[in-house]
């Protein structure tokens, strides 16, 4: 232990002795002064195994929306894109998920979020148990619910270099017990200069090599998309809260055409490839939470979707190729959670259970009919309590997964244990150790066994025979706080043995043309080592910040064929400054790279400025991404496979010194209590079809 302390301490103390300095200089607006003595809690803390953040009030009051909020908390491996409404963490570290209130949030809830009435938001990287069992990282945003009161708002978004528009609408009244929710979102965008380009190199039977080239000319994908929500909850917040809701929405594509030059054995030709999608979902939820003393608590949730997707493809050129394609999905879902607060630590249980039909058909150029059962029951227990300077967390997790398609059935057990202890040895100092494992099923679209022609010289099949795989995550985390500076290191480990990798065979069909195979096995494994480090300061405390994140990456990619590593410094820096009423906010990475399998991939360059300026109830945002970039190299792909080696790129010119112009309108009056706390509607829009 005292080697290590030792260690971190060189690059620590340096930050540490000027923010010192500068917290002696300097008393913030939200410190509280008692004749000559300052006090002022840090804004940043480790709590209960969570990074928490407490918003400042400048923060708040320059964020009109939950996406602007949590773009100025600027946390870990987070990227918030506040114009195309995403929040994402790098592919190969899993899935995020946002809640509020611990319910699990969607595009509507954050942009309804009266982020006046946020308390702090906590981030949660190595979830409990009680997350279930796909979540990797957890954005927790914890607000007080007005109390006989009401919000109305709007947030209206639009490109100005590019036909891309979005907008929100949302009403809420609360009244004694009882309140109304009404949300309404609608997007809408014509892209005309996405251009993607690939050259692929064959090895074909008599070892000889053949080089294709394809190069878009010219594209267009139009998309539009409006949700609807209703919303009744009736709360006694000292006994129980009951929450209804019901929703619906609509996405179609209803065109997305490419015009593709295709080079080869000294031939080129141009044909156009054409797409459309539509999908529409509905679901409901019901929510119901019981005190049954002043320790304990039960929870139990149940909800419900529905959802229907159309695709037609089309493939031109001397070797056409369409079909279309047709696929619903039914989700059933309910929860019971058991929790008491008991001295020495807290102890919770639950039982989940998941049931889905999914039914895909194809017509055309493919012919099938595939059908897909399953049935998921997951159990967790879980303690989480402090003794002296330590605080642990210990869990375990099991679930049976029944899983049908045709004749084909499968039934396993999927672990999740996990331990989690944390030490503090002095106020400002924490290190914490995490070990968990995880199994993660197969997609839906990976275990259908219909074969899809991607191009001339290749066909995508699915794999029924795919199993989950487990996933072990060892980690360890330094961190170190002041009231103007948080700093941590974390150092992780992932395996994941005989997991779920493509594989491309080649092939040659009665004709004796020669094509490939690309499908899914399970192999040997892919395993990930990172050291990075996280820190915010705050150079003048409620008026500038800095954040940098920035890591080593090291991938190793063992297959049945084929080994491939691959080192990478990822990395991105933040910094915002409030001046009254004018914020200003500027962002930039150096994009994401990484191996996973055969493929090896470096995502787009990322520069952003903000501005946004407050006025009564309005404000307005302006937004530059992308600055001094005219056609934005968005991915930069390589395919290291023996038979297909590949060279992608995609190309984005109406990404390109994009600027956008927000306008956003609040108004709510009432005073504020502490939210419903439900953990939200489980839905999931993947129908199984496999889209080109």
């Amino acid at each position: 232990m005292k080697n290590l302390v030792l260690l971190i301490l060189p690059f620590i103390v340096p930050l540490s002795a000027f923010a010192q300095s500068m917290d002696n200089d300097s008393v913030p607006a939200d410190s509280v002064a008692l004749s000559e003595i300052v006090v002022r809690s840090s804004r940043v803390n480790n709590k209960d195994g969570a990074l928490r953040v407490i918003p400042t009030k400048e923060q708040q009051e320059a964020s009109a929306t939950g996406y602007s909020l949590l773009s100025k908390l600027a946390l870990p491996y987070v990227k918030v894109n506040e114009v195309t409404k995403e929040i994402t963490v790098p592919p190969n570290l899993g899935q995020i998920q946002v809640r509020i209130n611990d319910v699990v949030a969607d595009r509507s809830d954050l942009m309804a979020l009266d982020v006046k009435s946020v308390k702090y938001v906590d981030y949660i990287k190595n979830p409990g148990v009680r997350y279930g069992k796909d979540v990797d990282f957890v954005i927790n945003i914890v607000v007080r619910r007005p109390d006989n009161g009401y919000a109305v708002g709007a947030d209206v978004m639009q490109t100005l270099t590019s036909m891309r528009s979005s907008g929100d609408v949302f009403a809420k009244y609360n009244v004694g017990k009882s309140g109304f929710g009404l949300n309404y979102s609608f997007g809408y965008s014509d892209m005309k200069k996405q251009r993607y380009e690939e050259t692929d190199r064959y090895l074909m039977p008599d070892n000889s090599f053949y080089t294709v080239e394809r190069r878009d000319v010219d594209s267009r994908k139009k998309s539009l998309s409006h949700g609807l929500r209703l919303q009744y909850n009736l709360v006694d917040s000292a006994r129980y809260v009951l929450q209804a809701t019901v929703d619906g929405s609509i996405s179609r594509v209803p065109d997305n055409s490419r015009r593709r030059t295709l080079s080869y054995a000294e031939a080129e030709e141009t044909f156009m490839i054409n797409s459309s999608d539509d999908t529409k979902s509905a679901g409901f939820e019901l929510y119901f939470n019981y005190n049954l003393t002043d320790r304990q608590n039960l929870t139990a949730n149940m909800s419900g979707s529905y959802t229907s997707s159309d695709y037609d493809y089309n493939y031109g050129g001397s070797s056409p190729y369409a079909y279309k394609s047709r696929g619903d999905k039914n989700l059933l879902y309910g929860e019971l959670i058991y929790e008491n607060r008991l001295r020495p630590f807290t102890f919770s249980s639950g039982l989940e259970l998941i049931r889905a039909c999914s039914n895909t058909g194809y017509e055309g150029s493919v012919d099938a009919d595939n059908s897909i059962f399953r049935s998921d029951v997951y159990a967790f227990a879980q303690i989480k309590g402090q003794l002296s300077s330590f605080s642990y967390m210990l869990g375990m997790g099991a679930s049976n997964l029944h899983y049908r398609q045709a004749a084909q059935k499968f039934d396993y057990w999927l672990w999740r244990p996990q331990l989690q202890v944390d030490y503090s040895p002095w106020n400002a100092f924490k290190i914490g150790y995490n070990i968990e494992m995880t199994c993660k099923p197969p997609r839906l679209e990976y275990l259908g066994d219909v074969a899809v022609r991607n191009n001339e010289m290749e066909i995508t099949v699915g794999n029924p025979m795919l199993r989950a795989n487990k996933v072990i995550e060892q980690s360890l985390t330094c961190s170190y706080q002041l009231p103007s500076l948080y700093t941590e290191i974390m150092t992780c480990y992932r395996m994941s043995p005989d997991c779920s990798m493509s594989k491309i065979d080649r092939m040659i069909d009665d004709d004796g043309k020669t094509y490939f195979l690309f499908t899914r096995t399970n192999q040997h494994h892919v395993n990930l080592f990172y050291v990075n480090n996280y820190t915010r300061y705050d150079v003048l405390p409620g008026r500038l910040s800095l954040m940098f994140n920035g890591g080593l990456f090291r991938c190793f990619n063992s297959g049945d064929d084929y080994t491939h590593c691959s080192s990478a410094f990822n990395w991105s820096a933040s910094a915002d400054l409030y001046l009254g009423r004018l914020s200003l906010s500027a962002y930039l990475d150096n994009g994401w790279n990484f191996l996973e399998g055969e493929s090896k991939v470096r995502q787009a360059y990322a520069y952003y400025l903000s501005a946004s300026y407050r006025f009564g109830d309005f404000s307005v945002s302006l937004y530059w991404q992308h600055c001094f970039q005219n056609d934005v190299r968005m991915m930069q792909g390589e395919l290291l496979n023996r038979y297909v080696h590949k060279n992608q790129q995609m190309f984005d010119g109406d990404a390109g010194n994009m600027v956008s112009i927000k306008l956003s309108w609040r108004l709510s009056k009432g005073r504020k209590r502490d939210g419903i706390k439900a953990k939200g509607v489980s839905r999931d829009n993947e129908t199984g079809i496999i889209r080109n």
